[in-house]
């Protein structure tokens, strides 16, 4: 996931430079709000995976496995709660990404290009859409999972095929996203005033954060 993540801001990030083409006022407010929107989504999928990795590493499937069964309900609770929410921001950054008509229009090759990018009708074995897909799934049509079966879904967030997870790799490609992440809000910053930045950016937080968060 954090390496699709980071396809996704660096595109972002090179084309919103176009979002400062909006005639109205208005209409670059909307096109703010709504990349700090995608901005506070992606950060909340990458603090939040981050944590799950962190805790369930090597193996979450053999981490749950070792607990003793009280200590293993409460982990798994609060692990699949935190991949339900990636679910759902994941389904929520899709559904923006490629459902706002005005990228289309300022620079149809960068709605294409992002499209390709989440892996959309792609043949590929690991991509943002297939990752998404999976999380949102789980979420809206829950199964009585195992407790080994919810926590696999770790290991599919983040992109591993397999149940171990790389740490290596996973914490660099954090890392990366990480400072992709921060280089992406500075741009977005310099569109607008500071008090128009602090406003937006309150009432874009407001709007991804879920009942229990805020």
């Amino acid at each position: 996931m954090f390496a699709q993540i980071k396809g996704v801001v660096d595109l972002l990030r090179s084309g919103v430079s176009d979002f400062r083409n909006f005639k109205t006022s208005k209409e670059r407010e909307e096109a703010v709000l709504y990349l700090l929107r995608v901005y506070f989504l992606l950060k909340d999928c990458v603090d939040d995976g981050e944590e799950l990795v962190s805790e369930a590493q090597p193996n979450p499937v053999e981490k749950i496995t070792g607990m003793d069964a009280p200590s293993a309900l409460a982990t798994i609770g609060r692990w699949d709660a935190t991949i339900r929410k990636q679910g759902s921001r994941l389904y929520k950054l899709q559904s923006g990404l490629l459902g706002q008509d005005y990228i289309a229009v300022i620079n149809p090759t960068l709605q294409k290009r992002l499209s390709e990018a989440i892996g959309y009708k792609m043949d590929r074995t690991i991509t943002l859409h297939g990752i998404g897909s999976a999380l949102f799934f789980k979420n809206m049509f829950p199964i009585a999972n195992t407790n080994e079966e919810k926590a696999r879904y770790i290991s599919v967030m983040a992109g591993e095929e397999e149940d171990s997870l790389n740490m290596i790799r996973i914490g660099s490609e954090i890392e990366s996203l990480r400072e992709s992440l921060n280089q992406y809000r500075s741009v977005v910053e310099r569109m607008v005033s500071n008090a128009e930045l602090l406003q937006l950016s309150t009432r874009a937080r407001q709007e991804t954060q879920f009942p229990d968060e805020a």
